[in-house]
């Protein structure tokens, strides 16, 4: 700040060019070290990303039902660690149709197990989310883990396009459940 050599007070109160540029590259240093380790958290972290991932599946799925009219499946194959959204059909010619949408999961991160409301846990082979024509779904906790022994549970609510996230293993019938 530029201090009157006169009158010992200071001028106009502003900074001079200096001080806006000491400051200017104090935060590009300061910056320039902390952004790798915000991004590395961001977007190496499997787990998370997975998750995003997956809440994006589920709200195509919900709205690819809706926009259709037509209910949506979406199927969680436990042993390839595969995701896919497929239509739901009577007919007998549909049940070998290609996936409309697939998510292959990372190797250092699987699906624990799916837990529905009505239809209990699966924790192994294949588990199905029926999605219907209205985007309603029953209430479910999908099961995430990574190889790391971290948990993550995705809540879906049965009637309002919500999907929250825990960072633990929640069981369907806790508290903490509640939406």
């Amino acid at each position: 700040m530029r201090i009157d050599s006169r009158s010992g007070t200071s001028g106009a109160g502003g900074f001079t060019l200096v001080e806006l540029m000491v400051v200017m590259v104090l935060i590009t240093i300061v910056t320039a070290f902390s952004l790798p380790a915000i991004r590395s958290s961001m977007f190496s972290d499997q787990l998370r990303a997975t998750t995003r991932r997956l809440i994006g599946l589920i709200s195509e799925a919900s709205q690819d039902a809706v926009g259709r009219h037509i209910p949506s499946q979406l199927n969680f194959d436990l042993e390839q660690n595969i995701v896919w959204l497929s239509d739901v059909s009577d007919q007998p010619d549909n049940a070998n149709a290609p996936p409309r949408y697939q998510l292959v999961l990372p190797d250092s991160v699987w699906v624990a197990d799916v837990a529905t409301a009505h239809g209990g846990k699966v924790g192994q082979g294949t588990a199905k989310l029926l999605f219907s024509n209205k985007g309603y779904v029953d209430r479910t906790f999908i099961h995430l883990r990574s190889d790391d022994g971290r948990n993550m549970t995705l809540m879906l609510s049965p009637f309002i396009a919500v999907t929250r996230v825990a960072d633990s293993y929640v069981e369907l019938d806790t508290e903490s459940s509640r939406f």
